[in-house]
């Protein structure tokens, strides 16, 4: 007879390798999960900071723009001043000259003139009366005189604030010095008013969830709050001539916590804790060699992704860059045709002429490469909208051209959809405008705009009578600054159609053409899935 203790060996051998592989398995699948578990949390979070990044440097670009056209006006001021003085006319046409600026954006509170550095001139004078006289180098308030001395120093725009102004409020004060023949003649002015420019940012389009910050140079908060600080936030920062602004963004609950309120997170908790209870073992290899694909494709990706963003990054501020001195070329070739119209002959006018047109349509090529490459970062706002109002909106951005061709545009029982009202409204600028740029001769150009489901998507489609497109051509049209004819016979820049196209897509659905040559062209814009809502 076999001992108890030798015939509960076996099993208990057996059962005590089954217990460790299991109790090993648990433990292995418990790491796994740990690691995965943060490994992903990461991959959420870099995808949060890619998005946000992508957000701050699109609206770092735009208060950029804002802030240096505003500043591209002090110059313009200083080169006007600079002129009139050396004719005598500069009391006799500096109201005229600084009624002009101040139409040319918004928010301008004051413009002032400053010979030997005492305020002499101010437009308007109302609400301003207390600016006259003020000794820009001795006024006590802190800063004020030390940005006429750094102007002095540099020869540039010098930028103060926000900051409390004499005639009350916050603005934005920017000099430049006006230089004599052999000392500083004085200094030019202006107040800009600081909400206006955060009006051009549309910083109340944000996400809900993402917190920011915009700061100046001194530490003044603009906008946001500045918790937004203390929780590792994306930096931007827009260069100013003499300092900086700063943007700041960041998720309200913070990174960790925006990547698991992600629904993808709660996914693949799912799918981890079902693999978990079929088998221990085989969730463990399974999810082994997913991890290993995973992480080869988001190596790849991330590789691909990081060449991608650099490439857009570099065209988006290369093509943002080129508007400064873009904008100086026009301004100062607009001076010289004003201040040298009668001492040029025909050729020289025509010779400007040429240099304006030439920065006009590089500032339109500049600004619809911008679009192009920020429609991504832009967020979606899906809500129900009325296509008859969308399409109304964009008529009356339309509205003179329609005029100008004597076309005739009806519209069809459009219905209320799901979509994005601002990329819906500029896909139908862009088609209704092509349609009008691209009229037959010979007959009244008649475009009509319709609704219809295909196969379970609602389409809007935009059917004209115009010279049609060849059928080689129908999808070359929608590439990037792919024109079919010559400037001459059809300006515009080629990239309105990719434009529209992107925009579509982004909406999750697409734009294609169907054309007559001679007869005419449709273009339809697709929107996935049963869209159609009723206007009760």
């Amino acid at each position: 007879m076999i001992p108890l203790p030798n015939r509960l060996r076996g099993p208990l051998r057996r059962y005590g390798l089954l217990v460790a592989g299991q109790l090993a398995a648990t433990a292995l699948l418990a790491a796994a999960f740990v690691w995965t578990a943060d490994v992903y949390t990461r991959f959420l979070i870099a995808e949060r900071r890619a998005a946000a990044a992508m957000t701050a440097v699109s609206i770092s670009s735009t208060l950029s723009s804002a802030l240096n056209e505003r500043l591209a006006l002090v110059r313009g001021l200083t080169a006007f001043v600079d002129a009139e003085v050396s004719g005598g006319t500069l009391e006799d046409r500096f109201a005229h000259f600084a009624t002009a600026l101040r139409r040319s954006v918004p928010g301008v509170r004051n413009i002032s003139i400053a010979p030997d550095f005492v305020v002499r001139h101010v437009h308007p004078l109302e609400g301003n009366q207390r600016v006259l006289g003020n000794a820009l180098l001795s006024d006590p308030r802190p800063g004020f005189a030390e940005t006429v001395q750094r102007a002095l120093v540099t020869g540039d725009v010098t930028v103060h604030g926000p900051v409390d102004l004499i005639q009350g409020g916050q603005g934005v004060i920017a000099r430049q010095i006006v230089f004599g023949k052999d000392r500083p003649w004085g200094a030019v002015g202006m107040v800009f008013d600081v909400k206006p420019v955060l009006d051009e940012l549309r910083l109340g389009t944000l996400p809900p969830d993402l917190g920011y910050v915009l700061r100046s140079d001194n530490g003044v908060t603009l906008a946001g709050d500045t918790g937004v600080l203390r929780l590792s936030p994306i930096i931007e920062r827009v260069a100013l001539p003499d300092g900086m602004w700063e943007l700041a963004v960041a998720p309200r609950a913070g990174w960790p916590g925006a990547a698991r309120a992600e629904p993808g997170y709660a996914a693949f908790l799912g799918v981890f804790l079902l693999l978990a209870v079929l088998t221990e073992m085989l969730a463990y290899l399974m999810l082994s060699r997913r991890l290993t694909l995973e992480r080869l494709v988001e190596r790849r990706t991330a590789e691909l992704d990081a060449a991608n963003r650099q490439l857009e990054r570099f065209a988006y501020v290369t093509a943002h860059d080129l508007q400064e001195p873009l904008r100086a070329i026009a301004s100062y070739t607009q001076l010289l045709d004003r201040h040298f119209r009668d001492r040029v002959d025909e050729e020289g006018a025509e010779f400007i002429r040429q240099i304006v047109d030439g920065a006009g349509r590089l500032k339109m090529l500049l600004r619809d490469v911008q679009l192009f490459l920020a429609e991504d970062r832009v967020p979606l706002a899906i809500r129900p909208v009325p296509v008859e109002d969308a399409l109304q909106a964009a008529l009356t951005i339309l509205d003179r051209r329609v005029r100008d061709a004597g076309a005739a545009v009806t519209a069809g029982d459009l219905p209320v959809l799901l979509a994005d009202e601002r990329r819906l409204r500029e896909i139908l600028v862009v088609l209704i405008g092509n349609a009008l740029e691209y009229r037959h001769p010979d007959r009244a150009a008649e475009i009509s705009v319709v609704h219809r489901r295909v196969d379970g998507r609602d389409v809007i489609e935009v059917r004209d009578n115009g010279i049609g497109i060849e059928p080689q051509y129908r999808e070359q049209i929608f590439e990037v600054f792919r024109r079919l004819h010559s400037r001459e016979a059809h300006p515009g820049t080629g990239m309105g159609l990719a434009i529209a196209r992107k925009m579509a897509e982004r909406m999750g659905g697409r734009i294609t053409v169907e054309s007559t040559p001679g007869a005419g062209s449709a273009f339809s814009l697709h929107l996935s899935g049963s869209r159609s809502l009723s206007r009760a």
